[in-house]
């Protein structure tokens, strides 16, 4: 069974007609997208007319463009030495400056429409009133959009000024490498293979493994707080400009998502930590540690999970069984992603150990990176990716423009499915393995919850102290360990917490990406009150859930909760979620 993905119906090469057909075409497409603007948004003509020509030139830019771009990240993704899609990369961000102007002009131009004249235009025409909540979206925020002109400087700028410090950043990282000493054998690890050894058996391998990330991240200090200063400072005074309270501000705008419904997660959240710090009590006591659980044990496997418990070709029945008992949509879903090889799951050296979807709408596709090793955690990794993949197939047919959904939500259907595989694990293994299963889920509950509400709080205060100035490599150091104190607590040995971690953590060097962390734990807590209603309503809840899916490109995230009878704004509906985990640690803490 091959563990590696096809792409040939992206693209059969670099160098084949159809993709250099494309690339040529792109660039034709963005420059006719700045001409219309420049020529058609200020000659009178009807409103509607207007913007269905845009739309319709606008969808066909973007059908081009994104898979072209993710041809290029999936085989980036692959192989962190391919300098051809690397380049390809760059390329296309100077390409899509053109769009951007015309979307910008576009946006501009569709303020000055009084809202009842937008409202009439939009009902006159069937394409226009398929494209109703993104005209109406794009209205609303074109408010923080400054002229055409400062638009115009602004992207000119990113593109040598955040996204340049990013892609410096992208690049230290994936070439840094680490002598550690590992059974007794001197090896040579990425971070990445670093990382991956937290879920390691063997307690001196984890503890190494720790010691060597926080000697590479040391050693790469300097540029990267350079890179972290540059991409949060730029971002802090770009947002000020156009308009926004915060950084954080723009972000919940994007993700369609009010104030409100963070706060009450967040309390929901603050409120549980003791739950999860006296599951960290636990887990310590069954390590055999007499005090606090070292940080580097924090993901440890409990009851000496082998490395290779599982083959492929099981977890891939797992994954299409288990799916099937929720519907025969997803579970034939899952069966077409494994035979048409939409997956590169083979651990190997150069590529990325992370997993990630990328959905290419424009064929009606995804593809799935992994590190499939064996283990029960890869299941549901599988799934998790398998999941998001089943989300954007629920938009087959939509418009370019009409695919995009917050990541919030995003999230939610991914770790729902894994929660399906995870109970179809607990049903099936032998109790020795269901203990260890149970105990990963917990695990990851507490990395979605506890770790990410730690790196909500350090981009918080980030963000707060950038105002005064850049911070040094202490300050940086200072501010994660301070973070990861108001979420782990006393739970964790606080000298073993490496303060690098802001190293680490991509999310904070991606250029108009900011808090990556809070949509998570939304995922994780959404999803877990949707598979509660799936317990209780059975067949009935499917296909209400697949009509939720289909619209969250074109809701706000409130209004596409209600489709499912929840109310984000109820701080019961998250402790509810939250007593699900607490439950299972119950379980856990109360096993002798």
């Amino acid at each position: 069974m091959q563990l590696t993905w096809e792409l040939d119906s992206i693209y059969p090469s670099f160098q084949s007609e159809l993709f250099q057909q494309d690339r040529r075409h792109v660039e034709t497409l963005a420059g006719e997208l700045s001409t219309w603007s420049a020529s058609q948004l200020h000659n009178g003509q009807d409103v509607a007319g207007v913007m269905e020509q845009f739309l319709r030139q606008y969808n066909a830019y973007k059908s081009i463009y994104l898979r072209l771009f993710s041809f290029a990240e999936l085989s980036f993704s692959a192989d962190s030495s391919h300098t051809e899609a690397m380049n390809l990369m760059d390329e296309l961000e100077e390409v899509t400056l053109g769009a951007g102007e015309a979307l910008v002009s576009f946006s501009k131009w569709l303020a000055r429409i009084h809202p009842d004249m937008l409202e009439t235009s939009i009902a006159s025409s069937a394409y226009l009133e398929q494209h109703s909540f993104y005209l109406c979206e794009l209205q609303g925020r074109s408010q923080h959009l400054l002229s055409e002109e400062g638009e115009a400087v602004i992207a000119r700028m990113q593109a040598t000024g955040s996204k340049a410090w990013e892609r410096l950043y992208m690049r230290t990282l994936s070439t840094l490498r680490t002598d550690v000493e590992l059974d007794g054998k001197m090896q040579s690890l990425s971070l990445a293979e670093l990382r991956n050894l937290v879920y390691d058996p063997d307690a001196a391998v984890r503890k190494a493994a720790a010691e060597a990330e926080h000697q590479a991240c040391r050693s790469v200090a300097e540029q990267s707080a350079a890179c972290i200063n540059a991409v949060c400072g730029e971002a802090a005074a770009v947002y000020e400009l156009r308009g926004y309270a915060s950084p954080l501000h723009k972000v919940l705008a994007a993700s369609r998502m009010d104030q409100e419904t963070l706060q009450v997660m967040l309390q929901a959240i603050r409120e549980s930590l003791p739950v999860f710090h006296r599951y960290y009590a636990k887990k310590a006591e069954l390590l055999g540690y007499p005090g606090q659980l070292p940080f580097y044990d924090v993901f440890a496997p409990i009851g000496g999970e082998s490395p290779a418990t599982i083959s492929y070709a099981e977890a891939q029945a797992m994954i299409i069984n288990g799916f099937s008992r929720f519907s025969s949509e997803l579970g034939g879903f899952a069966r077409k992603v494994f035979e048409q090889r939409w997956i590169d799951a083979e651990p190997r050296s150069g590529k990325g150990n992370f997993g990630m979807c990328v959905d290419i709408f424009p064929i009606g596709e995804s593809r799935m990176i992994t590190s499939f090793n064996g283990n029960y955690i890869d299941v549901s990794v599988l799934a998790h990716e398998i999941g998001h993949a089943y989300h954007s197939s629920r938009l087959a047919g939509q418009s370019m423009v009409n695919t995009e959904y917050p990541v919030p939500i995003a999230e939610t259907a991914s770790i729902f499915c894994e929660s399906l595989i995870g109970y179809e694990l607990l049903q099936s293994a032998p109790a020795g393995e269901a203990d260890a299963i149970l105990e990963r889920g917990l695990s990851d509950a507490g990395y979605y919850i506890v770790d990410f509400y730690a790196r909500y709080c350090f981009e918080s205060r980030l963000y707060a102290r950038r105002k005064s100035g850049p911070l040094s490599v202490d300050e940086l150091n200072a501010l994660m360990l301070e973070s990861m104190h108001a979420a782990y607590g006393d739970s964790v040995l606080q000298d073993s917490i490496h303060p690098y971690q802001w190293i680490s953590k991509a999310g904070y060097y991606m250029s108009g990406n900011e808090f990556l962390n809070f949509p998570y734990s939304f995922g994780l807590l959404f999803s877990k009150g949707l598979f509660a209603q799936y317990k209780k309503r059975g067949a009935d809840f499917v296909s209400r859930y697949e009509q939720f899916l289909s619209a969250t490109s074109t809701r706000s995230i409130a209004d596409a909760a209600k489709l499912m009878d929840i109310d984000v704004h109820s701080l019961a509906f998250w402790q509810d979620a939250l007593m699900l985990i607490a439950g299972d640690t119950t379980k856990f803490t109360g096993r002798e």
